[in-house]
């Protein structure tokens, strides 16, 4: 396999067999990263620096080399780059649909409890919450969608008498 240093950050090929090629590795190599959720595979390209760091790292199974940016004036590539991290770990499993909507439950209750009636929070975030909940049903355990409606429940209802106490 070629170093990682011979590539540019933007050398890409169009198909897997011209990957392999170009590296100098077997072909089942870069179809089983791509399996793996590989961050070399952006829409149609294969990017080599970012597929040989990845493949030197399968000796290391548990880690991966990532960057985590640390506030919101990051580069957009860094950020970008944290986001498909994210997706993988979502693909892979590794949160549950559940935590996934619960994040996203808590960004609702964020933004929108401050801007809304008492009355009209209770009606939005009950159908949210009725949806959210059919989602972990039918995507996950039953014994999750229990600890998933429980929680979201506590904080829906934190969320309301915090609203219902400052009007």
């Amino acid at each position: 396999m070629k170093p990682a240093a011979e590539f540019d950050e933007k050398e890409a090929a169009d198909s897997m067999r011209a990957a392999a090629s170009r590296l100098c590795v077997p072909l089942e190599l870069v179809k089983q990263c791509k399996r793996q959720g590989s961050r070399a595979f952006r829409g149609s390209r294969i990017y080599f620096k970012q597929l040989v760091q990845e493949i030197a790292s399968i000796d290391e199974p548990d880690t991966v080399s990532f960057n985590i940016p640390i506030g919101l004036h990051c580069r957009p590539e860094t950020v970008e780059a944290f986001q498909e991290l994210l997706r993988v770990a979502i693909r892979a499993r590794f949160l549950t649909t559940g935590e996934i909507l619960e994040i996203i439950l808590n960004r609702i209750i964020e933004f929108w409890a401050p801007r809304l009636e008492s009355k009209e929070f209770r009606k939005v975030t009950e159908v949210i919450h009725t949806g959210f909940g059919v989602a972990v049903m039918l995507l996950e355990h039953d014994s999750d969608t229990d600890v998933f409606l429980k929680r979201t429940v506590a904080a829906l209802t934190r969320a309301s008498r915090r609203r219902s106490t400052s009007i």
